[in-house]
């Protein structure tokens, strides 16, 4: 899989937003039919998550979740050859939870398994083809929000680590066998 430049992002993203509220919930439809399990945690527990702490942020990250299906979807062909079962998707969440931990110092855990997980977590990054420019949009498009209203501040790491969730499972998804 290639890494898409800020402009193929950009302009993806234009695209997804020019569709008719029919066609773009034909898309998320199609996904969830597709991912299911995905499609629960991005519009179930994730965004259940962040509303914790701020529902406009919770919001944000939904639209943003739409943008990145889209995009991934325009940019790399259908999921329906690529569907997952529940197993390989609750494996790919742990397996990310642990690494996101890793890099979390103030998480208790030794430091020889610290080191191996983080050392994984940059591997996989670099072997899945992390979409960096996507990622990057992804926070500026946070930070702006989260700019307009204080209390919106308090959710913005957790939706940027959700929203980084999501690309590595779509990253995993387009990149598997």
């Amino acid at each position: 899989m290639r890494a898409l430049s800020r402009i193929e992002v950009i302009e993806l993203i234009q695209e997804g937003k020019q569709l008719s509220e029919k066609k773009g919930t034909a898309v998320l439809d199609h996904f969830e039919g597709n991912q299911p399990q995905m499609y629960r945690a991005i519009f179930g527990e994730f965004s259940d998550e962040i509303a914790k702490d701020n529902f406009d942020m919770a919001n944000l990250f939904l639209d943003l979740c739409f943008d990145i299906i889209f995009v991934y979807k325009r940019a790399f062909g259908d999921t329906s050859a690529k569907s997952r079962d529940e197993s390989w998707f609750v494996s790919k969440l742990a397996l990310l939870d642990a690494e996101l931990k890793s890099l979390n110092n103030e998480e208790t855990m030794s430091s020889k398994f610290r080191k191996r997980l983080s050392d994984r977590f940059v591997e996989r990054s670099v072997e899945a083809g992390v979409q960096l420019e996507f990622l990057a949009y992804l926070n500026e498009q946070v930070q702006n929000y989260a700019s307009f209203k204080p209390d919106r501040k308090k959710a913005v790491h957790i939706t940027n680590n959700l929203l980084f969730v999501i690309v590595r499972l779509m990253d995993d998804i387009y990149s598997s066998e």
